[in-house]
């Protein structure tokens, strides 16, 4: 099952992936409404940017020891 959801969301969302189940999984996803008219290509972030994002998020206050201080 898992297999086909990420078909599924692969073609609906991934145009490079232009095979022949692909193109049909995308066209019924079209005529169900389901399917998202496709954007501009985006390009992926700089890795530096996203280790320095990474860092960033990984200080301060875990979430568990906010739940856990609201729970004392």
């Amino acid at each position: 099952m898992n297999e086909y959801v990420v078909a599924v969301l692969g073609a609906a969302t991934d145009p490079d992936l232009a095979g022949d189940d692909a193109e049909r999984i995308r066209e019924r996803l079209a005529r169900a409404g389901l399917l998202a008219p496709t954007g501009p290509a985006r390009r992926r972030p700089d890795p530096d940017d996203v280790a320095a994002a990474r860092a960033a998020a990984g200080r301060g206050t875990s979430l568990s020891d906010i739940v856990a201080s609201d729970r004392a």
